[in-house]
């Protein structure tokens, strides 16, 4: 696995794939976690492209356009840019899968826990809309334009990407041990191994 530091190669970087080639997970305990932009991006405009029509008889034609045009957001190289020149620990493209799949592979593979808020994760209006209509989990549908960063101080790093207008938010923390804890409104749960 490739880790951070090294600088990808352009034909990677052109070849559209996200960032699963570019750069391999290498967080570590006590890190701020930081999503970029929004989750369920790459699975929202799949969703409003393949069911327009049907979209269209519950919601204004608008909000099915601006979902359609979630596309713009894709790609993750200008965050991934930002972040490694921001002291990012760990990096890792979300994709192939969505936010919760995410986070469980990346302490997997870091070899540490997590607590995650999930009142923190950023999603848009849209999203939320067209999930419940088609009855999907916003944190489970593919992410692809979100990234997951960890850094030792993930407002730094919020901030250095604000500046290249670029949302993202610090959506929780690795931990010592093992555990992989969710909060959602004060409730705590743990996040479960992804369904293979």
């Amino acid at each position: 696995m490739r880790q951070v530091n090294d600088k990808p190669d352009k034909e990677e970087v052109q070849g559209g794939a996200g960032l699963g080639e570019v750069c391999a997970v290498c967080a570590c305990a006590d890190q701020d976690i930081v999503a970029s932009k929004w989750i369920a991006l790459e699975g929202t405009v799949r969703l409003a492209a393949q069911h327009r029509e049907r979209l269209l008889e519950r919601f204004p034609a608008r909000m099915i356009d601006e979902a359609a045009a979630f596309d713009r957001y894709l790609s993750v190289i200008p965050e991934a840019a930002t972040a490694m020149k921001s002291g990012v620990g760990g990096i890792r493209s979300l994709s192939q899968s969505g936010i919760l799949t995410g986070l469980w592979e990346m302490a997997q593979e870091a070899g540490v826990g997590l607590e995650a808020d999930l009142r923190r994760i950023p999603v848009r209006q849209e999203t939320i809309e067209i999930c419940e209509f088609f009855g999907e989990n916003p944190y489970e549908l593919s992410s692809g334009g979100c990234l997951l960063m960890t850094a030792e101080n993930g407002n730094t790093l919020v901030a250095a990407l604000a500046r290249e207008g670029i949302m993202a938010a610090v959506i929780g923390r690795t931990t010592r041990g093992k555990e992989r804890v969710l909060y959602n409104q004060g409730r705590k749960s743990y996040l479960n191994k992804p369904r293979d």
